[in-house]
């Protein structure tokens, strides 16, 4: 893959990230989920069983914006390879109750080329600090 093609790519997850982050601010979980995952997407969060789709996942964003106001990401290292790309990054969560410690998380993803862009195909995040 060119140079070019991988900054495309690195452009377009990060702007899929800036949009993440949008919409989990203004609350809006069903539009966070449509923006950015594959039509059957996978996730995996602490303590929970395996979310196998949209719906299970829009479920998990409700319940965590009830708590949390924001949820910025920052990439570390992307990798791209033909039709999908790898994402290890870091996740600072900002509570509702301004007096509570943000929450540090790290995650993986999988990207897939979609027919509208890249989107997450599979997605893992636990709890602490990447570094």
């Amino acid at each position: 893959m060119s140079d070019v093609s991988f900054e495309a790519v690195t452009r377009e997850i990060r702007r899929r990230s800036d949009n993440f982050a949008s919409f989990f601010r203004a609350g809006d979980a069903a539009g966070l989920v449509a923006d950015y995952y594959v039509d059957e997407p996978q996730m995996s969060a602490p303590d929970m069983p395996l979310l196998t789709s949209r719906a299970a996942i829009t479920g998990l964003f409700e319940e965590l914006m009830k708590g949390f106001s924001a949820c910025d990401l920052t990439q570390h290292d992307v990798r791209v390879s033909g039709e999908r790309a790898y994402e290890l990054g870091i996740a600072i969560v900002t509570p509702k109750d301004a007096s509570a410690p943000k929450v540090d998380c790290r995650y993986v993803i999988v990207w897939r080329k979609a027919a509208d862009g890249w989107r997450v195909e599979l997605d893992f995040f636990a709890f602490g600090k990447l570094i």
